[in-house]
């Protein structure tokens, strides 16, 4: 009898040739091996009693089940779709058409952008952000002025200061480890520092966001191998930025993560694959938490800088205030005052903006009834701060400054 590691080595592999498949839009062949690697997960749920498994197997059924549908709708056998559940995998249907696939795949192929996504069959473009860059810039960050300039001195070289590094035997700070509360703004800041680095050097420099979570794999080594095609992607680029948001997702400390036995092994891949960017100057490597804490000591130690984005203060936010409301409050509204209660309150970044969508909303409500009202009063900054507060938990904001008082 075959065993269940050569039957799941049989599914991977008809699974990559499913993949390839896609790729090159031979739907015909795609649809044939999906139905077989479904077969062969049926098998397996059967014969693996092993509870957390069979979970997985179920997630990858229905993760096959995308690709065969969008099979089915080449071919136009749209009306053959199958749904996938837990009781439809224990039970072998003859002559059925199956379930689809997980990730499109084909190595070294070319999407239309004329950027490669795929990678030893993994589409790099399922982690990726959707959402277009905004063109902010440093000026539309407010405050964090010291971290900006110790930024612009590491980062913003000329070709011959870069030269003079490499001589004098100087590292580059490749590796930029933003911490802070929840909502201070860690992904507008990364933004913004990538576009001010397109306008250093005169040319556009690719900006690639990727949710940590996303990577995250159910079957025995995807995580690890989704990071590594994550990194190999970067390489086809002259330069690049690749921000990875809640990083603790997948650098957890190995030391911590004793009921997570996929902590160690991704660490150590996420280890190596940082150790490219360190020795290239034209790729940076961006990383943000909201819980530094939990991170794995080895890659604290590898973040050449560690920025604390921090919760605004009085002033910040009372220069947000006036960027967005300034021009349409009255006499009644004391913006300095305000500021200093939301900054009193531990209102982050997000808080406030959430806030001051709620005092334009009260501006607006009453528009609607009486268009004469053309500015915002006390009354409606009291109704808004009754309906917003702060969203920062004081143990989080604990935890933060022990980290903080460790030194790191």
């Amino acid at each position: 009898m075959e065993s269940i590691n050569s039957m799941r080595n049989r599914f991977i592999d008809l699974k990559k040739q499913a993949e390839t498949a896609l790729f090159s839009k031979n739907f015909q062949a795609a649809k044939e091996r999906l139905e077989k690697a479904t077969e062969v997960l049926r098998d397996l749920y059967q014969r693996d009693t092993n509870p957390r498994n069979r979970e997985d197997y179920i997630t990858a059924m229905n993760n096959l089940k995308v690709q065969h549908d969008r099979c089915l709708d080449e071919l136009g056998e749209g009306g053959k779709k199958i749904r996938v559940n837990a009781s439809t995998i224990q039970k072998k249907e003859s002559g059925g058409a199956n379930k689809p696939a997980v990730q499109k795949s084909s190595k070294g192929e070319e999407e239309d952008d004329g950027i490669v996504y795929e990678f030893n069959g993994i589409n790099v473009k399922n982690f990726l952000t959707q959402e277009a860059r905004s063109k902010v810039t440093f000026a539309d960050v407010i405050g964090m002025e010291e971290e900006k300039k110790v930024i612009r001195r590491e980062l913003f070289l000329t070709p011959e200061q870069q030269q003079r590094k490499v001589q004098l035997g100087l590292e580059n700070k490749n590796f930029i480890l933003l911490y802070g509360l929840p909502g201070t703004g860690k992904t507008f800041f990364a933004m913004a520092l990538s576009n001010e680095l397109s306008s250093f050097s005169s040319k556009d420099i690719p900006f690639f966001s990727v949710l940590c979570t996303q990577l995250k794999g159910s079957l025995v080594g995807q995580t690890e191998n989704n990071i590594i095609a994550l990194f190999e992607f970067t390489k086809q680029f002259e330069r690049c930025v690749l921000f990875m948001d809640e990083f603790d997702a997948i650098g957890m400390s190995r030391t911590q993560a004793s009921n997570d036995p996929t902590a160690i092994p991704t660490v150590n891949t996420l280890l190596t694959q940082l150790s490219g960017f360190s020795s290239n100057p034209n790729l940076l490597f961006m990383a943000a938490t909201n819980c530094p804490y939990n991170l794995d000591g080895a890659l604290l130690s590898r973040a050449a800088l560690r920025i604390e984005v921090p919760l605004p203060s009085s002033a910040v936010l009372e220069a947000l205030l006036k960027r967005k409301i300034g021009a349409h409050v009255d006499s009644s509204v004391n913006l300095e005052a305000l500021a200093k209660a939301l900054a009193n309150a531990q209102y982050s970044n997000r808080d406030a903006s959430n806030f001051i969508q709620a005092v334009l909303s009260e501006l607006f409500d009453l528009q609607m009834a009486d268009p004469s009202v053309e500015k915002i009063n006390m009354k409606m900054v009291n109704a808004a701060l009754g309906k917003s507060k702060s969203s920062i938990k004081q143990n989080e904001v604990a935890r933060l400054k022990a980290f903080n008082e460790q030194g790191f």
